[in-house]
């Protein structure tokens, strides 16, 4: 896979190990932004997903990557795909931003790049999502991407609102 993304505003690369501190500050720390993914992490469950991530990029070909803001530099999130179980056969879209960057459509922007790569390059022919039925900003992002919702499923615990994007409905409406 062609590592880094580059969108208009942002950077999608694969983490390192260096990652680690400014992903936890940012995102795995920040309430707000895990309130509705399980709730915040120590510093060991943010090094287990970024260790987490890795693995599977080596093994995949993809994962989570960290999403860098251009214009800063800064880690500001982030967005990738990943297995939606270990059995398979759905990969799933995610992103979660720190609360700081919300309402900036840069969780649109990196899923739209992440798709991109899906259904380009990877040769993917479906991806799906979950999200919270509470998660209205997340939903929203789903439905502006073309997601359909097919139901629920419990996924990790808990009920999650399933989406679906085959590849050949996957069009993308201009920015707002």
């Amino acid at each position: 896979m062609a590592l880094p993304i580059f969108t208009e505003r942002l950077v999608l690369r694969p983490y390192e190990a260096g990652d680690l501190e400014q992903l936890h500050a940012v995102l795995y720390s920040d309430v707000d932004a895990m309130r509705l993914l399980g709730g915040p992490r120590d510093l060991a469950g943010t090094r287990f997903a970024l260790e987490r991530s890795m693995t599977q990029q080596e093994i995949t070909g993809f994962s989570f990557w960290p999403v860098i803001e251009r214009e800063s530099g800064l880690l500001v999130g982030e967005a990738g795909m990943f297995p939606l179980s270990p059995d398979g056969p759905d990969v799933a879209l995610g992103y979660a931003f720190g609360a700081r960057w919300w309402g900036r459509g840069y969780a649109t922007e990196a899923s739209r790049a992440v798709i991109d790569e899906a259904f380009g390059e990877l040769g993917m022919e479906r991806l799906v999502a979950i999200t919270r039925e509470a998660n209205l900003g997340s939903r929203h992002v789903l439905e502006k991407l073309g997601f359909r919702m097919e139901g629920v499923r419990h996924v990790w615990g808990a009920e999650q609102l399933f989406f679906v994007l085959d590849r050949d409905l996957a069009q993308f409406p201009a920015p707002e």
